[in-house]
């Protein structure tokens, strides 16, 4: 093969893994900026659009991989909606990131002779300019990768020219392939202009206000969503053997969701159910116990967590499946179920508003949703102590979960009725330490950005005292929002 690839062990795997084609000027270690790097596959040389397709061929072929998710970026996007055109029984879904409807001949010709001229220079101009949106991954780029493309510069020149002349001569494909496809734009981006991105009918389209042309790298791209759900789902499951024992704040909430079920149950007939979220089953079991006749399928994105529950609920009418939420229900069959069910579980995802309109989406007329969901103000003291004593950037997880205004308009934007009522769970602690024992053993810590100070023995005894002076003992809150809705 002309190219070499990295990660190509997640291919044999049996989750559908990712490909990712780079742009101009660049290889798949662009992704080594980001923290932590996804577990993609890339290339790690540049790409050579006279053999890539050939390549992929080879490369799926290889490792028996049946299907791949694509994410091209900027001339990789161009590469990656030409393959799939041709192979998109082999394509998951794509993602297409600063994709450029046209290069002008006269702009590619500038570019060949500026290049041509003084390459070293041009690139790194032209590197420059891909980061504008983002200063920080600019200069870890300069410090990381710049000199190392820069070094292979000369081995790779009759590729990069190969990969100016494709810019020039590429269009959109006059037929898109039937599979899922989205776009990705930077606000910014100074090399794709927004202006010239294609309108690709049928494709969803996310635009990222602040940044530019590498807007896979912005703090708000899709990419950092996703590794927050990777981080997220390795702390659930390695909690999965500890969650029973220490999950008491859930498992309370769910008993008080668990109490909405019978009225539900006398006011119309419950055949089939789908919960979202099922982590060990505590809650499917009270889903069985209420509605025995009923079909439940129950899915969570941690295996381990699956595991447990299956092995915990051994009934012929309940179906676990291991599966990411968003893309689970984004996939759903419309009008499949009478109810939709949750407990402790929403306020994990990213895009509320588009999880609200799947789970309407995919309820029978008249069908129910029910579901609690922890709010922004859980830990609300912690957080305080950690900005009062250490200058902690951020409150805690709960920080980016949805308030009750956001949850309310959800409803009212996808249901005929529905309620939003708030509660909170007060739960005494031994200690600060005790207290983060239980977030651990239960995996609901959440995602942390880099930067944010480690709680050292020093530190947890300045907190303990601080509760003791402030409130009398470490004493926290949980805010829980329970949701009902009719469609």
């Amino acid at each position: 093969m002309n190219h070499s690839f990295v990660n190509t062990e997640s291919a044999s795997g049996t989750v559908i893994p990712t490909l990712f084609l780079p742009g101009w000027g660049f290889d798949g270690r662009i992704l080594q900026l980001l923290k932590p790097a996804p577990a993609w596959i890339y290339p790690d040389t540049p790409l050579d659009p006279e053999t890539i397709a050939q390549d992929l061929l080879h490369l799926l072929a290889a490792k028996s991989c049946k299907k791949v998710r694509l994410v091209g970026w900027s001339m990789g996007a161009m590469l990656g909606l030409g393959f799939s055109a041709g192979h998109a029984d082999l394509i998951e879904s794509l993602v297409l990131v600063s994709l450029r409807n046209h290069w002008p001949g006269s702009e590619i010709s500038g570019i060949r002779a500026e290049f041509s001229q003084n390459p070293e220079s041009f690139l790194k101009d032209f590197y420059r300019k891909c980061f504008i949106g983002d200063k920080q991954a600019y200069r870890n780029f300069c410090t990381r990768l710049e000199p190392l493309y820069l070094r292979d510069m000369k081995k790779y020149r009759e590729r990069l020219l190969r990969g100016l002349d494709f810019l020039g001569s590429f269009t959109v494909p006059g037929k898109l392939p039937t599979i899922p496809i989205r776009q990705v734009h930077g606000k910014q981006d100074i090399i794709a202009p927004l202006a010239e991105m294609p309108g690709l009918q049928g494709a969803d389209t996310e635009i990222v206000p602040n940044a530019g042309h590498a807007v896979f790298l912005h703090k708000d791209s899709f990419v950092q969503h996703e590794l927050k759900k990777q981080i997220i789902q390795e702390k659930f499951s390695r909690a999965a053997d500890s969650y029973d024992s220490y999950a008491k704040v859930q498992t309370e909430v769910a008993r008080r969701l668990a109490k909405r079920l019978s009225p539900m149950r006398k006011k119309q007939a419950i055949k089939t159910i789908l919960e979202i979220g099922c982590g060990t089953g505590n809650f499917t079991a009270m889903l069985a116990a209420e509605f025995p006749a009923a079909k439940i399928v129950a899915f969570d994105f941690s295996p381990e967590m699956i595991a447990k529950a299956g092995h915990k609920l051994k009934k012929n009418n309940i179906e676990f499946i291991c599966a990411e939420g968003e893309e689970f229900l984004r996939k759903g069959a419309d009008e499949s179920f009478d109810l939709v069910v949750s407990n402790g579980s929403l306020q994990w995802f990213t895009d509320h508003d588009s999880l609200f309109k799947n789970i309407a989406r995919i309820l029978l007329p008249g069908g129910a949703f029910l579901s609690s969901v922890f709010g922004p103000d859980s830990l609300k003291k912690m957080g305080l102590g950690l900005k009062t004593l250490f200058h902690y950037p951020g409150n805690v997880a709960a920080d980016a979960f949805p308030d009750i205004n956001t949850l309310q308009r959800c409803l009212n934007a996808y249901f005929a009725a529905g309620t939003v009522e708030q509660a909170l769970f007060e739960k005494q602690y031994d200690s600060v330490h005790d207290l983060l024992v239980h977030i651990k053993k239960t995996g609901t810590g959440g995602w942390h950005q880099n930067g944010s100070p480690a709680l050292t023995p020093a530190k947890l005894k300045q907190l303990d005292r601080w509760f003791v002076e402030t409130y009398g003992s470490c004493t926290v809150a949980y805010q829980v929002h329970f949701l009902q809705a009719i469609k």
